[in-house]
């Protein structure tokens, strides 16, 4: 059967992408958590634990899927509150981070390849950005999209504009760029194409629905089988419950500061050369959203989060609940590369 043209303008293509996106994120975090619930609960009935209620199993998937050095932190708190009947604390958060991490991974992928989207179609939508290149954005918006080859050129101009404003304003770390290209275009394929019947021939593993192919009707495993996930994971980790303020006071003097003005508000976020560690973000907006509910009317809102090889700090004034996804965008566009 003949593929059916796309008939899309652009400012309808962007609009797709807007609701899209947030969309394919919830979806893939809802598949991961009931993955990593599942998992864990496994886990715990291997190594002989106590019974955990599934509001204790639903804590511990929080902290797995932070990850890093404050996900450590809190798997260790949550599981000594918990009285699980654990020996071995520190090995058992170190497993459970391992063996969920083939899940976290993928959700971190997804995460930063909504957020290059999401960056991309924003900057197209932002008004004083509109007004510094009306004539591009308006071309961008304005544009016919029939078919690969048309949503191709698009994609490419709308990518090209972004990339323009980025390097101008700082909001991208510039080697992340070449990260955003390949995830944005993929993005479209994956949207715009598949849905026609058009295959791709390149990219596929980088579509989302390929990498949640794991988690789609996901079994809980055995212990056989967590002794072998456990010893075959890609990513062993070993994190240590000790504070390290020596490390973090050398690192502070290192950081790079971006600043931005939200509307007579200033946004301050100072991070890494390297970039912004992924693992970082949700614990960085958890702990905004829990601010903003103790002080909804604060002055100055401020978070110093770290892990072992990287720190964020914060400062934001006057700060509303909007500023949540500017904030989740923006920690995006600075995090380190894939």
């Amino acid at each position: 059967m003949k593929n059916q043209p796309l008939n899309l303008t652009g400012a309808e293509a962007l609009s797709m992408l807007e609701s899209a996106a947030p969309s394919d994120l919830k979806y893939v975090r809802q598949l991961v958590e009931d993955a990593v619930e599942s998992d864990i609960a496994a886990y715990l009935e291997s190594i002989g634990a106590a019974e955990a209620s599934a509001a204790v199993i639903s804590g511990l998937c929080t902290a797995s899927i932070a990850g890093g050095q404050w996900g450590f932190e809190n798997l260790l708190t949550r599981l000594k509150s918990a009285e699980l009947k654990i020996k071995n604390l520190d090995s058992a958060a170190n497993e459970i981070l391992t063996l969920v991490y083939r899940h976290t991974s993928i959700l971190n992928f997804v995460r930063i390849k909504i957020t290059a989207v999401q960056s991309i179609v924003k900057s197209l939508s932002n008004k004083s950005a509109s007004r510094t290149n009306k004539s591009e954005v308006d071309t961008i918006l304005e544009a016919q999209i029939e078919d690969q080859l048309t949503l191709s050129s698009w994609g490419e101009d709308a990518e090209a504009l972004f990339q323009k404003q980025a390097t101008l304003t700082g909001q991208v770390n510039s080697r992340s760029v070449s990260t955003y290209s390949k995830l944005w275009k993929s993005y479209l394929e994956e949207k715009f194409l598949i849905g026609l019947g058009i295959e791709s021939n390149k990219g596929k593993e980088d579509f989302i629905h390929e990498r949640i192919k794991p988690l789609m009707k996901y079994k809980k495993p055995s212990s056989s089988e967590i002794k072998k996930i456990l010893a075959n994971s890609s990513k062993q980790f070993s994190f240590v419950n000790e504070s390290k303020p020596n490390r973090k006071e050398q690192r502070s003097l290192n950081l790079i500061k971006f600043k931005k003005d939200l509307g007579g508000r200033m946004l301050e976020i100072s991070y890494n050369s390297e970039g912004i560690d992924p693992d970082l973000i949700q614990p960085i907006l958890n702990s905004v959203k829990g601010q903003l509910i103790i002080d909804p009317k604060q002055a100055t809102l401020s978070v110093d989060m770290s892990n072992d090889s990287s720190q964020v700090v914060i400062e934001l004034e006057k700060p509303t609940k909007d500023d949540i996804d500017t904030l989740k965008i923006q920690l995006g566009a600075l995090a380190s590369n894939i």
